[in-house]
């Protein structure tokens, strides 16, 4: 288990939860664990912690869904996911296509969001290194950070972006750049 988000009201609990196919747990008829991250939700609306229910939001066997936080207004969520959603299809024209990152190692995470239900996943931040840890500011903007790993440059930066993936900004990062062409008695 990883990555626990406490809901706005306080009574559900969003967080990752992966587990190997060998467990043979269900959860309302279906296997648990499909070997894969998955979200799920811990709701305790109707009774007390210990009286609570729990729902499996994704159930990928090929994807990882991870760091999920709850949107404002009962929207759903934003999560970081390496199920590409948007960049799948757009840059493999539907055939089977998963960014890699700058070492083709590993398939990156990038930003998504979803409704409620777990519905209408769509992606919202595209990069070759991975965007992780998703945060909602008060004004409902979402702040994460950015590893931008490219040539000689590896770092984090921190960025923030409207749900709908509109209107990213570095917020953190790009200070460092300006300070490099600085005198060291100029900088910061």
């Amino acid at each position: 288990v990883s990555d626990p988000e406490v809901s706005y009201d306080g009574k559900k609990i969003v967080f990752a939860l992966r587990c190997p196919t060998t467990n043979t747990s269900r959860i309302q008829g279906q296997p648990a664990c499909t070997g894969q991250w998955n979200l799920w939700e811990y709701d305790m609306s109707a009774g007390s912690f210990s009286g609570g229910a729990l729902r499996r939001i994704t159930s990928s066997t090929v994807d990882d869904d991870v760091d999920p936080a709850y949107l404002p207004g009962d929207k759903g969520f934003v999560f970081a996911s390496n199920r590409q959603t948007k960049s799948k299809l757009n840059q493999a024209l539907g055939r089977s296509y998963y960014a890699l990152d700058e070492y083709e190692r590993e398939r990156v995470l990038n930003l998504h969001t979803m409704d409620k239900d777990g519905g209408a996943v769509t992606q919202i931040s595209f990069n070759q290194s991975h965007d992780r840890n998703p945060v909602v500011r008060p004004n409902g903007d979402i702040m994460f950070a950015r590893w931008e790993h490219v040539a000689d440059r590896n770092r984090f930066a921190i960025f923030r972006v409207k749900p709908d993936g509109t209107d990213m900004f570095v917020l953190y990062g790009a200070q460092s750049r300006v300070n490099s062409f600085l005198h060291p008695r100029d900088r910061d």
